[in-house]
């Protein structure tokens, strides 16, 4: 879309289709339809997070938006929207939920008709290059930069699936369970608020090292002290194994890889690292989940290991073309 249309030409589609979609539901009977519009549905609405980022990247490089400051708000809005929802749905019932998609969706649209940069108002020029994945790999080190996040990300699997599973067989009560896992969204909140100015001099693949170290880091933790004291202080690695590798991506696609390329580079990474790896390697830590729910978490390191020593890699290598430009 993003090849013929402005940013935020194709944030105005994509959100209005969500929003017709989910407005769909309230009329719809039925088997058939149901899945219809759920497939539809999870056809657009996927699509509003790359979209986001992609044009997040373009404002990055052309009217000096701070990515990870403006990512932190994200963050935010999910503990907010989380304990809202939550507080809403056990007063009022599951069905709520339809009817706070619609109203987000709808405030989501509307706001994408508000006054916006020029950056994301221009569509491509029609002289412009088109971006071709051909030619996206072919930039300095983007595919191992794509395999870091897509080995990082994925490890994410078990806790995803698991980790709610995981709290009621410490014992833990559903009311403290979401308490327990927002404090990992908390971290998260505080990497992106300081990232640029913690990471200012550190090459993207040196981010990825010690994302894949504090990934590790986490899992171990969470295998070797099964409880609950140990698992929220293992919540604070989420700062690192997932909100600074998500840094750390951007960081690079911004500084590397050119404007009209960056939807393609930010499609890549929503469909292998962000869906596609966690997918896959939720089969994995299922098998393990079958011995052991600790050796699920513990599984995920056979991921996080070899990442590390990739992005130390990179990471030297980019250290050392940055002191040969210096």
């Amino acid at each position: 879309m993003k090849k013929t249309a402005s940013d935020l030409r194709v944030l105005q589609w994509v959100s209005a289709a969500a929003f017709l979609l989910a407005c769909s539901y309230i009329p719809a009977q039925g088997y058939m339809p149901l899945l219809i519009i759920t497939a539809l549905f999870n056809f657009f609405f996927p699509m509003l997070m790359p979209a986001l980022d992609a044009t997040a990247g373009s404002l990055t490089q052309h009217s000096q938006l701070r990515y990870a400051k403006a990512r932190s708000f994200g963050s935010i809005g999910f503990i907010c929207m989380v304990l809202i929802i939550s507080m809403l749905s056990g007063a009022f019932g599951d069905q709520l939920f339809l009817g706070g998609m619609i109203v987000i969706l709808a405030i989501f649209t509307a706001l994408t008709w508000t006054k916006a940069p020029d950056s994301v108002r221009l569509a491509p020029a029609a002289t412009a290059e088109r971006p071709s994945f051909k030619k996206l790999f072919q930039v300095r080190h983007f595919p191992l930069i794509l395999l870091l996040a897509i080995l990082l990300q994925g490890a994410h699997a078990a806790y995803y699936n698991y980790g709610y599973l995981y709290l009621q067989e410490l014992g833990v009560s559903k009311y403290y369970i979401g308490m327990i896992i927002n404090v990992s969204v908390l971290f998260e909140i505080m990497l992106f608020t300081y990232a640029d100015r913690l990471f200012k001099k550190w090459t993207p693949g040196m981010m990825f090292a010690l994302a894949a170290a504090g990934s590790t880091a986490r899992w171990c933790i969470i295998y070797f002290f099964p409880n609950v004291e140990l698992f929220i202080v293992s919540q604070l690695f989420h700062s690192l194994s997932f909100a600074l590798a998500h840094y750390a991506f951007m960081r690079f696609i911004t500084a590397n890889v050119p404007t009209n390329y960056l939807p393609s580079a930010q499609g890549l990474y929503a469909t292998f690292a962000q869906s596609f790896a966690t997918a896959l390697m939720t089969f994995f830590a299922t098998y393990l989940y079958t011995m052991s729910m600790q050796a699920a978490f513990l599984g995920m390191i056979v991921f996080t290991i070899p990442a590390f020593f990739i992005a130390f890699y990179i990471g030297r290598k980019q250290l050392s073309s940055t002191e040969k430009h210096a």
